[in-house]
């Protein structure tokens, strides 16, 4: 009871975990311009291929936590991960069917969406003060580790989730 509790709860737990790895490990200080964005990628993979584990609550919460941490305006994060996760399930099924060194480079598109939108929404708070450098560093960083996250994810979600499915 308790292990199937915690295994249906493992997409929650890598996001979270990834949002403490990126914003604690990765201090802003040193990784400002080329820091992977580590929550984007858990959010994006487990959008596509667990979609009743990963909705629109679990990216705010995500997005909260990482402004928190960060000491970045409450709900900054949150907005963009919302957004995100609502165009990667209206696009999941044309985003599975692209074959996997294809979908390398869909990551970094969406991490541009979302510092877009992280920008814009800045914009409108600071005017033109912001760092806009972020918005081009954040994609390349997240491109580069990209692959060895989801690699990672895929063995999380194989051994944890399907194998755990099949014993049932």
């Amino acid at each position: 009871m308790m292990v199937s509790l915690l295994i249906s709860g493992l997409p929650a737990m890598t996001i979270f975990m990834a949002a403490v790895l990126q914003e604690m490990a990765l201090p802003f200080h040193a990784w400002s311009v080329l820091r992977p964005d580590l929550v984007l990628i858990c959010l994006f993979y487990w959008r596509l291929y667990r979609t009743d584990r990963c909705g629109p609550i679990l990216a705010l919460l995500a997005g909260l936590l990482v402004d928190v941490i960060s000491g970045a305006p409450l709900g900054l994060n949150a907005i963009s991960n919302i957004l995100l996760i609502l165009v990667i399930g209206r696009l999941g099924r044309l985003i599975r069917s692209i074959d996997f060194t294809y979908l390398i480079f869909v990551v970094p598109i969406f991490v541009l969406l979302a510092e877009g939108i992280q920008l814009g929404l800045a914009m409108l708070k600071w005017g033109m003060a912001v760092r806009w450098q972020l918005l081009m560093g954040r994609p390349v960083a997240t491109m580069l580790l990209a692959p060895l996250v989801i690699h990672l994810l895929v063995m999380i979600h194989r051994t944890w989730l399907e194998e755990a499915h099949a014993r049932r």
